[in-house]
């Protein structure tokens, strides 16, 4: 089983994140906040559930991690087969921008995602023919959103769309789709400082 290479640095900088705001902390340096979660991310083909980690650099930018799963079922909207359905596991990396409003904030943000996918597909030609595809997935994106504070709490929910691009990166068996991508996130994440 391949491991993307996103999923290498995602776990690296998780096993970093305590070590370095002891530092900050013993060097008489504010810890920057950081923001543990999970989403689900919907889109027309599949769901996507995961665990975030998010690390503000600043007051009002933040660099996100996500780890999970993509469980994908494309019915018909694949042009290469005529039916595609799989899942996999990888993660993301992105930015995201801060803006205070109303009791909340608004949030744009620049991702990056790879995810190791494997899909059965299905042509009905005079001759059925199936088969399994491996690939990895490039998913470049940009999101924009809403999060609200849960009152006497930590904890914030917010809701996010994206829009980006799947790219084939590596393909093992025969092609299968990569297309262009709208989705709908939902989020649950709460301070660990």
């Amino acid at each position: 089983m391949k491991i993307a290479p996103i999923t290498i640095i995602i776990i690296g900088f998780l096993l970093c994140t305590p070590v370095s705001n002891a530092q900050n902390l013993a060097n008489g340096n504010p810890v920057k906040s950081t923001d543990l979660g999970i989403s689900v991310q919907l889109y027309p083909a599949g769901v996507i559930p995961t665990i975030n980690l998010e690390r503000y650099i600043s007051e009002n930018s933040s660099l996100l991690f996500r780890l999970g799963g993509n469980f994908t079922d494309r019915q018909d909207f694949s042009n290469e087969n005529d039916h595609e359905e799989g899942s996999g596991f990888g993660g993301s990396f992105g930015y995201r921008r801060h803006f205070p409003f109303s009791k909340g904030k608004m949030v744009a943000g620049l991702h990056l995602d790879a995810w190791n996918l494997w899909i059965d597909w299905e042509d009905s030609n005079t001759i059925p023919i199936s088969g399994t595809t491996y690939i990895l997935v490039l998913q470049p994106w940009l999101e924009t959103g809403y999060f609200f504070p849960i009152k006497n709490s930590s904890s914030q929910i917010g809701i996010t769309a994206g829009f980006g691009r799947e790219v084939n990166a590596i393909t093992s068996g025969e092609e299968v789709a990569q297309d262009w991508i709208a989705s709908l996130l939902l989020h649950y994440q709460f301070s660990l400082n």
